[in-house]
């Protein structure tokens, strides 16, 4: 049987022009792939993830001299750990947070908010969020600057927001940004604890938001009727924007980073591959299986044009075809279009999320469920090529 080392290789992507660091997976056994633009970065990476199952074969070669009195003591460890419902390494992150904290650090929020600034940008978040990020915090160094971050309280942080006439899903935002901040000063060993948690909306007045971010849900949704009129403008006046149309339609890709930067070898008829260079959160996913009618405008697209390829002007021609729905175009109105027919078509909010890109169920039950209907998702799903000309 070939060892795990065996399984990494690096090979060169011709068509995306990037080269690619293969291996398996060591819990799994599955191939997972990672890209990079040059083949210095690519081995560099194969390098590390050698050496790496090195150390790990030589933990396991350590385990295997322990002797028997090691061997119990370990186990004894861990069978009271399990009586007392947490794991070892619960234990473990507890006493690392606990020596992070019995140093803090006396930073003020002048002087932290910018750090934190500095670093979010370095995580590559998108450009939306940080506005946001960055308006919220500005205004918090500018009220409270000379407070010690460690010495913040839930009154301190009521207080602020309170000085703001705010709607109830504002008033949310901002704590969610301030309690993204005093998270980072966590981590960061600035303070022992986040303060935002207890300043955090009631349970009921969560519930409320969720009910209006619920009502706006369905105004973001085009309807099946909408979404016909803007395959008929694309097929008619600009075919080069169908394929892209359609992977926004019935597959829920993002409309600014992925769906532009996807190659025909990305797409087929059993699946679509968002590859972790263009996905939002770096990781390659898999969207399986497709729609009966989006396997037909694959093989539509493909007999037409040969290919899905990258449309020139992009930006020009989709300002001018998002008109033809005749109203104000909503926010990602293809993404919300897609989760909230796929959810109310298939029930299976795991399936959803996962061709979405979520983490988890959670924002997916939160603001989709209830959007549309089975019905309208039946009818939204029968669009067919033959139906736009």
């Amino acid at each position: 049987m070939k060892s795990q080392r065996e399984w990494s290789f690096i090979k060169k992507n011709k068509q995306r022009g990037n080269w690619q660091f293969i291996f398996a997976d060591r819990v799994t056994g599955k191939e997972v792939t990672k890209s990079f633009s040059t083949k210095k970065a690519a081995q560099a990476e194969k390098d590390k993830h050698d050496e790496a199952d090195k150390k790990a074969q030589l933990k396991a070669q350590s385990w295997d001299k322990a002797d028997e009195s090691e061997r119990r003591e370990f186990h004894d460890i861990q069978t009271h750990a399990a009586k007392q419902g947490y794991d070892l390494w619960d234990a473990v992150r507890h006493y690392d947070k606990y020596l992070a904290t019995s140093g803090i650090t006396g930073i003020k929020v002048v002087d932290a908010v910018p750090l934190c600034l500095v670093d979010k940008e370095n995580d590559g978040v998108s450009k939306r969020y940080m506005q946001s990020l960055r308006s919220v915090l500005n205004r918090f160094k500018h009220k409270c600057g000379n407070l010690v971050v460690n010495e913040v309280r839930h009154p301190e942080i009521t207080k602020f927001v309170d000085g703001y006439k705010l709607s109830l899903r504002s008033r949310q935002g901002m704590l969610t940004d301030l309690r993204t901040f005093f998270s980072w000063c966590e981590q960061k060993a600035y303070s022992e604890m986040n303060p935002v948690i207890a300043a955090m909306p009631t349970k009921a007045a969560r519930k409320k938001l969720m009910n209006q971010k619920r009502s706006r849900r369905k105004l973001q949704v085009l309807t099946p009727e909408e979404i016909k009129t803007l395959l008929t403008y694309c097929e008619t006046k600009e075919p080069t924007l169908t394929p892209y149309a359609c992977l926004c339609i019935w597959n829920g890709l993002r409309p600014e980073q992925e769906a532009p930067n996807m190659i025909d070898e990305d797409i087929t008829e059993e699946s679509v591959t968002v590859p972790e260079e263009i996905a939002k959160d770096g990781e390659t996913r898999i969207i399986e299986p497709l729609t009966p009618n989006f396997i037909e405008w694959i093989q539509h697209i493909k007999k037409r044009d040969g290919s899905f390829r990258k449309v020139k002007n992009l930006k020009r021609k989709w300002e001018k075809a998002k008109k033809v729905i005749g109203r104000d175009w909503p926010h990602d109105g293809l993404r919300h279009s897609y989760a909230s027919y796929h959810f109310a078509m298939y029930n299976d909010a795991g399936l959803t999320a996962k061709n979405l890109g979520h983490p988890n169920t959670t924002l997916l039950r939160k603001d989709y469920n209830g959007a549309a209907t089975k019905a309208q998702a039946k009818a939204f799903f029968a669009i067919l090529p033959k139906d736009c000309r």
